[in-house]
């Protein structure tokens, strides 16, 4: 007999307000509170791809109150998951402010979706391995960075 145990990763959501992108997955809030976009990595703003993707991000949601969705390891908030810079990773959730049922746009989809980023595996929370979908799509579709990557 083989038992399985299963362990959630479970998350916290905020909304914030976003002070300032600072890179297409780098983005800091009214607060001070800065983070990197989970389960993505987008190129440098030194590429042409990394600074399309600081444009659209920075026209998305610079100025805007938007949900933030950290991700935990267990359910105390010390098991953030942090990366190598010392930067919490997460989701940020954007849409109508004046209606949060319709927060429901994912800035990090949408950088996949138009080929602006890849995944991360070292940070793609489980209920996020959809996104391995969406970034196969945009190769075929040769968006973005896949544009000229075979």
């Amino acid at each position: 007999m083989i038992i399985v145990i299963l362990f959630p990763v479970l998350t916290m959501a905020n909304t914030l307000v976003v002070k300032t992108v600072h890179s297409g997955d780098l983005v800091e809030f009214d607060s001070g509170f800065t983070v990197r976009l989970t389960g993505i990595v987008v190129p440098d703003t030194s590429t042409p791809i990394g600074l399309q993707a600081y444009d659209f991000v920075k026209r998305k949601i610079e100025g805007r109150r938007v949900k933030v969705i950290t991700y935990t390891t267990n359910n105390l908030a010390t098991g953030i998951v942090y990366g190598d810079d010392g930067r919490p990773f997460a989701q940020i959730i954007y849409g109508n402010e004046k209606n949060s049922e319709e927060w429901c746009t994912s800035i990090n989809e949408e950088l996949l979706k138009k080929g602006y980023a890849r995944i991360n595996e070292r940070f793609l929370p489980q209920d996020l391995k959809f996104y391995k979908e969406i970034e196969h799509k945009a190769h075929e579709q040769k968006r973005g960075i896949w544009k000229n990557n075979e």
